[in-house]
């Protein structure tokens, strides 16, 4: 499991949106992330008994939501104090391999086909060899196809041998909320000193800095400093380097520099093979022909393999039967090519936008423009184009009756918006696989 400090960072973008500025200012920015206790236990720590009693009561279960949306786990959260922590008897702390990685991001636990075997080769060299072999490696591919278990692999491995490396794991949305905190800061130093002393770098889904000048010109500057220094760089993206005509064209060619490799879409004898393994690490018990038939359905992506396999046991739990090949096929029966026949319209969008936002069908149709409401309605307009396919006059009578040029905008603005913001392009796939699926 990711580390408190990482998942907490992943939680914030998620809570703020669903808060005033100020209920945010006041009760979420002083929380700090200490640990993850034995049963999912998420402790934060807070200024007093009085902002815990505070929070307890009236922010638990939207901080619960966002933790879970953010570490992809269930998670019960407990706040603290100073002064209760420092009443705490001493915790024996649970070892981890690496702090920024996660435990289960391993080559053991890659599993390995004609889909990846060259990336597989590639990324093996790389951690046998930090910065002997390719400098840097520039992994690329789909969504849900393995990249960021690769990356993490490397550094899981090159941790075993290097106790003593600096190592560090980030997603470019974190690298540039890093950059962009040392500027509010005035406090460029203290980033140089982060970055520029590490001897492994990893930093995932890079296509999201493009576009913005300032993390831009410190990554570049991270990256001439690293590599003239010997020190090993790994960087994934969803397309080869030639294709990020966002980023400037000195990252670019920088990025291609080592050696470039991509992993596509996986076979059938690799998608069996990753149900198989799956099944054996959950204690799943189930039988080969209902993996094959899952395996034979479902041909997009990694994630989607797994969701299905998880879809259909939880049915199977549920109402009390065996996996079958018959429960398997009922449970996936609209299951398409990585698509679904579920009816898509306006309606069933803005009631999925409304429950992942926590927000009512008043407050989406209404005319209130705090960030709370206008974005989620933003987002559902947007969609209502792109699902639906919608005029900009149909979605705008969805939504109250507003103008078809608020509706263009908003539809503009978050387009825009996703073509560099990992977080927002996450949750419009997040949605969209809501409202398709379930």
């Amino acid at each position: 499991m990711l580390s408190a400090d990482i998942i907490w960072s992943r939680a914030l973008p998620l809570l703020k949106p669903q808060m005033t500025d100020a209920s945010y200012d006041n009760w979420i920015v002083s929380l700090v992330p200490l640990r993850i206790e034995e049963g999912n236990v998420f402790v934060l720590k807070t200024l007093s008994t009085v902002y815990r009693d505070t929070l307890q009561r009236f922010y638990t279960s939207v901080i619960e939501r966002s933790l879970r949306d953010a570490g992809e786990a269930e998670f019960t959260v407990r706040f603290t104090t100073e002064e209760e922590e420092a009443a705490r008897p001493a915790a024996r702390e649970k070892p981890v391999s690496c702090p920024t990685l996660n435990e289960k991001y391993t080559f053991d636990t890659f599993v390995r086909g004609e889909s990846n075997r060259f990336a597989y080769a590639a990324a093996l060299a790389v951690a046998e060899n930090p910065s002997a072999a390719y400098n840097p490696l520039f992994i690329y591919g789909g969504v849900g196809l393995g990249k960021t278990h690769l990356m993490q692999a490397i550094g899981q491995y090159i941790f075993s041998e290097h106790k003593d490396y600096k190592i560090l794991y980030i997603t470019s949305e974190n690298f540039t909320n890093d950059v962009v905190a040392s500027i509010e800061r005035k406090d460029r130093a203290s980033l140089r000193a982060k970055y520029r002393t590490l001897d492994v770098l990893l930093i995932d889904d890079i296509q999201f800095i493009g576009g913005r000048e300032a993390t831009e010109l410190e990554f570049f500057n991270v990256f001439n400093d690293l590599r003239d220094a010997n020190k090993q760089i790994i960087i994934t993206s969803d397309k080869h380097p030639k294709d990020l005509q966002t980023l400037e064209a000195r990252i670019r060619t920088r990025c291609a520099w080592g050696l470039v490799v991509d992993i596509q879409p996986p076979d059938y004898e690799t998608r069996l093979a990753i149900l198989r393994r799956k099944a054996q690490e959950d204690g799943i018990d189930i039988k080969d022909e209902v993996l094959t038939m899952i395996a034979e359905r479902v041909s997009s992506n990694i994630r989607e393999l797994e969701g299905c396999l998880n879809r259909v046991v939880a049915y199977a739990r549920f109402v009390n039967k065996p996996v079958t090949v018959t429960v398997a096929e009922s449970v996936l029966k609209d299951y398409v090519g990585g698509t679904s026949h579920r009816s898509v319209n306006g309606e069933l969008i803005k009631q999925v936008v409304c429950d992942y936002y926590g927000i009512t069908y008043k407050d989406i149709e209404s005319s209130r423009r705090d960030h709370r409401f206008a974005y989620p309605r933003q987002i559902a307009m947007y969609l209502a184009r792109v699902l639906v396919d919608s005029s900009y006059q149909e979605i705008g009578d969805m939504f109250g009756g507003r103008h078809y040029s608020t509706v263009m905008h908003a539809c503009e603005t978050i387009e825009s918006r996703a073509q560099t913001d990992a977080k927002l392009k996450k949750t419009l796939d997040d949605i969209t696989e809501k409202v398709k699926n379930g």
